[in-house]
């Protein structure tokens, strides 16, 4: 279940001894702009580079994370990359290696922070068999929810020894207001067949309506997460508390959502 409290979402599946997660909204944070307020975690929105940093300073403190991050440009891509304490500053602090979409740890003292404005976030948290902890966190778009980008990143984990994998799906856009064009419907059929397709891209008033959260939740349950959460939240739906990429053409800030093992 997710609870709203300090500013940010948090799922009982991720509450993991020695994991701490959180995933913003549009509230407090520093930004001023009318399209960026309150907490926005993106670069080039109009905020300068400082607001920014501190927007995600504020984010890892709201929800007790590590103030150490690595974050990077997203690219709709189904790249996770593995990093460690070395990593901590890129993408805030310091330029990249290259861009992904997705992080893998094991070790404590870092975040994994995603960015998001419409696109599914999703945290995972596992742990081995002695009980040490990992974690992971990847941005969804469609095309990285069609090409798997979830179940890679449970995938890594298992490899890394997670016998134990929860995971947690946050506030993105939902069917309701999901209106896609006959690409994203070909291409996850290519993808995932033609079932898949048929059951999260669903024609309503001759137009179709993607749920990236529900394909997101079954990718996750078919690779073999043990318990998966979905906030039910739809970012189209509430601008005011999200921002939302399709509610505002384009004009608007991004939702960070992280994750993080403690020292």
């Amino acid at each position: 279940m997710f609870k709203y409290n300090n500013y940010t979402w948090k799922s009982d599946v991720l509450e993991i001894s020695g994991i701490a997660h959180g995933f913003s909204t549009r509230e407090g944070g520093v930004s001023t702009l009318p399209h960026t307020a309150s907490m926005n975690t993106g670069f080039f929105r109009g905020d300068d580079r400082e607001t920014v940093i501190e927007n995600i300073r504020l984010l890892c403190q709201h929800a007790g994370l590590p103030e150490d991050v690595v974050c990077t440009p997203q690219i709709h891509s189904d790249t996770i990359r593995y990093v460690t304490r070395e990593n901590a500053g890129e993408g805030t602090l310091r330029d990249v290696p290259f861009p992904c979409d997705g992080f893998v740890t094991d070790q404590p003292g870092i975040t994994l922070l995603v960015r998001v404005a419409d696109c599914a976030p999703v945290l995972l948290a596992g742990v081995t068999e002695t009980g040490a902890p990992l974690v992971g966190a990847v941005h969804a778009g469609w095309r990285g929810t069609a090409a798997g980008i979830a179940a890679g990143a449970v995938a890594m984990l298992r490899k890394m020894g997670a016998v134990q994998i929860h995971a947690a799906v946050g506030a993105c856009i939902h069917p309701c207001c999901y209106q896609v064009g006959g690409e994203l419907r070909d291409t996850v059929a290519e993808l995932r067949g033609s079932a898949f397709a048929d059951k999260y891209v669903i024609k309503r008033d001759g137009a179709l309506y993607a749920d990236i959260a529900g394909m997101n939740r079954e990718l996750l349950l078919e690779a073999g997460v043990d318990a998966v959460d979905v906030c039910g939240e739809c970012t189209q739906c509430n601008p005011v508390l999200y921002h939302s990429h399709r509610a505002t053409g384009g004009v608007r800030g991004t939702m960070g959502a992280g994750i993080g093992i403690l020292c």
